[in-house]
């Protein structure tokens, strides 16, 4: 009777197994050749060169002969109990201000709510900061200190 051969859907070759390393890794790993030129050139460069940084004077302020004083106008209003309503918030932040009437050519009044007067701008932009934290935000206003 003739041999007959089972159909296991497996080929032949891979059922033996050997014991011979795979060629294709072998294929896979390349020799990365290195030119004896360096790849990048500013290593050199950077040595032989010298960067030389111009002297700058110190930044001073100038010193101003006049006196400035700062004032902080939150608002401008044409009713004064919107202004006089205002000034109270600003009150309530620990500010001191005024209401100033402002008398236009056309015979319009308006009303000036006004912060201040600071004699340095630390002084002024901490009331400024307290009048932000309110979403008040003031106009500033330099005047010549009158003597």
């Amino acid at each position: 009777m003739p041999a007959t051969k089972l159909n296991t859907g497996i080929p032949s070759s891979a059922t033996a197994q050997t014991s011979k390393p795979n060629s294709s890794a072998n294929v896979a790993k390349t020799e990365v050749k290195e030119s004896d030129e360096p790849r990048f050139k500013f290593y050199d460069m950077l040595p032989e060169t010298e960067v030389v940084a111009p002297k700058v004077e110190a930044y001073t302020p100038k010193k101003s002969n006049e006196a400035i004083i700062y004032m902080l106008q939150t608002g401008s209003f044409r009713e004064f109990d919107d202004a006089e309503k205002q000034r109270a918030t600003i009150g309530f932040q620990g500010l001191k201000a005024q209401v100033e009437e402002v008398k236009l050519s056309n015979e319009n009044v308006w009303y000036r709510v006004q912060v201040g007067p600071f004699s340095s701008r630390s002084k002024m932009n901490s009331a400024m900061d307290r009048l932000v934290a309110i979403n008040i935000q003031p106009l500033v206003k330099k005047q010549k200190r009158e003597n």
